[in-house]
């Protein structure tokens, strides 16, 4: 699973709830309300659907409300997925090009929307189930309400009250695991920490209408 894709899960999963479950719900919510911020370290691992280990990759990722980030693959070939919150850009040294896109309502329909800040939009695309009751190392399941989701399962991780990992299941039974480390919650990070500047002489694809 390319960066890309799983930068769109990324975005969706700290501020949850659903009306399925409203006691988990609430338990999700009260974890992620307080986090307005994020800067963390990640290791992302993709897994076939027997459990065979076919791709791995490490980076930074920073995220603020609403639907800011910055998703930066450091190895083993660098990428950088950027979003200002209106324009996302993604960038490949390795092809010398950028492609340029509108972050618009059409996220709302895609994982994007847990990193957004929008609950009204993460409630009317998931269901949320807490899988894990223990205290020191809750989790909880997030299930797609639309049956032509990419992904079949998210499982969000937490380690006491701060996010740890994200595993998202896609419809094949693929898997991909982000666990995070060196995590920083409510940093300051500045508006310039989310504009991309598209280096001079790169092919730029613009989708921007």
């Amino acid at each position: 699973m390319k960066a890309y894709p799983v930068l769109l899960v990324l975005l969706a999963s700290t501020f949850s709830h659903g009306e399925t479950s409203e006691t988990d719900s609430e338990r999700l919510q009260a974890l992620l309300e307080p986090i307005k911020s994020l800067s963390a370290s990640f290791v992302q691992s993709v897994y076939a659907a027997d459990g065979f280990e076919i791709d791995s990759s490490e980076g930074l990722f920073k995220v603020a409300s609403p639907a800011k980030v910055v998703w930066h693959v450091t190895a083993p070939l660098e990428q950088q997925v950027i979003s200002d919150g209106s324009t996302l850009w993604v960038y490949d040294p390795d092809l010398d090009q950028v492609v340029v896109n509108s972050v618009d309502g059409r996220l709302s329909a895609t994982p994007a929307v847990l990193f957004s800040g929008d609950l009204e939009s993460l409630e009317a695309s998931y269901e949320v189930a807490q899988k894990s009751l223990n205290i020191e190392t809750p989790s909880f399941l997030l299930t797609p309400r639309d049956n032509a989701s990419l992904f079949s399962m998210i499982e969000l991780q937490f380690a006491g009250k701060e996010p740890a990992a994200i595993i998202i299941t896609d419809t094949l039974g693929q898997s991909t695991a982000i666990v995070l480390s060196g995590l920083q919650l409510n940093p300051l990070l500045h508006e310039e920490t989310f504009v991309f500047s598209i280096p001079a002489g790169v092919d730029i694809i613009n989708n921007v209408q």
